[in-house]
């Protein structure tokens, strides 16, 4: 079971959206549920169980009760033993963990990061009342005046990098590092020390995530035999093996291999309101 619901206006700014993902306990031998990364961090909550990630090389293992993940490079694995899990999450915006904690937001990268160690017990405190309120609206009531009190200390300014997320959100990550340097009249090495600094990952790795993210929804949802030449040269692959390459790093298979009715979680995910694209849609709403 998964839903999902968008922010109000107030925290756009950091939120891309809430949602809620309740798994049943799957056989020890399932391989679990594939995800891929979104493009978005991530301030998850367990209401019941725990999700166990499978995110090799990075990440192995049973995930924090409450935790605060960055930008996922690559695909990865949920998987529940025991018993049924159940989880509300706030997914962020690129530079909503970097305005959250003032860290630098590669120190959150493909590591699920448990609470307690980047937030104040204030705070912890606060979000350690979401599972105890019965209704997915009134959880995403507190989160929301959580995060309305936290954004009423930022400055949500806009930088040099909320302008090149906007030149990669408009060209649905079809444009290169060097261009974005040229539109915005800045270094290849100033930028990429901002990105790994304010998103943690560098542009490059970001504008692929975006890239891939737009070709996989319509790659699922294209009638087969699937025209690839088209769909490859439509994302500026430079061919259908750059395209394959891609597909194996985000997805985990080859495209021929590959089969959305596999992955019941994922097929849900991408059907209706494809969660890969929800952060490149939200960032057309003015901030």
């Amino acid at each position: 079971m998964y839903h999902s619901s968008l922010p109000t206006a107030s925290v756009s700014s950091l939120v891309t959206f809430f949602y809620q993902m309740r798994q049943n306990a799957m056989p020890q031998d399932q391989h679990g549920e594939l995800l891929m990364p979104s493009g978005t961090g991530i301030l998850g909550i367990h209401l019941q169980g725990r999700y166990e990630v499978s995110a090799w090389p990075f990440f192995q293992g049973r995930l924090p009760r409450i935790y605060l993940i960055g930008q996922q490079t690559t695909s990865y694995r949920l998987k529940v033993f025991q018993e049924d899990a159940d989880i509300f999450g706030v997914a962020l915006r690129p530079m909503a963990i970097w305005r959250l904690t003032r860290k630098p937001a590669h120190l959150f990268s493909n590591k699920p990061t448990p609470i307690p160690q980047v937030f104040d017990q204030n705070l912890i405190e606060k979000l350690e009342t979401i599972p105890g309120v019965q209704s997915f609206e009134e959880r995403i009531r507190l989160a929301t005046e959580l995060i309305e009190e936290l954004q009423a200390q930022m400055d949500l300014t806009k930088t040099l990098v909320d302008h090149a997320l906007d030149l990669i959100f408009e060209e649905k990550g079809c444009i290169s590092t060097r261009e974005l340097c040229k539109q915005l009249h800045v270094s290849e090495r100033h930028l990429q020390h901002l990105f790994r600094q304010q998103v943690g990952v560098s542009p490059l790795q970001y504008a692929r995530i975006t890239r891939f993210n737009s070709i996989f929804v319509e790659f699922t949802r294209a009638e087969e035999p699937r025209d690839l030449p088209f769909l490859t040269s439509f994302f500026n692959y430079y061919d259908a093996s750059h395209f394959f390459k891609d597909f194996r790093v985000y997805s985990g298979e080859s495209p021929s291999q590959f089969h959305l009715e596999k992955f019941a979680l994922l097929k849900e995910l991408v059907e209706n309101q494809p969660y890969l694209t929800q952060v490149q849609a939200s960032a057309k709403n003015p901030k």
